[in-house]
């Protein structure tokens, strides 16, 4: 676990297209359990696709933080190793400093 200012974090994942597959799957998921309940209620067509979507998305904006936590610590980990690789890099090119 990652510590953040003194909070416990979740864990990162290895990737972030590891994570945001995760997260898409549990959404998915949501949305098709939310739309098979508002079926049984005895909502139909339109309104029941509507209606899961909406409680879908509200319910995930809950459900699924920690997921979506994970997600944006690993895209910024990714983004933070490509950005020193790249300053590594640059300085390679350019060689000692003149002096």
């Amino acid at each position: 676990l990652q510590t953040y200012a003194g909070l416990m974090t979740t864990p990162t994942p290895s990737s972030p297209a590891r994570a945001f597959l995760v997260y898409s799957a549990l959404r998915l998921a949501l949305l098709l359990v939310t739309f098979a309940v508002l079926y049984v209620l005895g909502v139909e067509g339109l309104l029941a696709i509507g209606g899961a979507v909406l409680g879908s998305a509200l319910l995930s904006l809950v459900l699924l933080r920690s997921q979506r936590d994970a997600f944006t610590s690993a895209s910024i980990a990714r983004a933070d190793r490509r950005r020193a690789e790249k300053a590594d890099r640059r300085a390679r090119l350019d060689g000692p400093a003149p002096g």
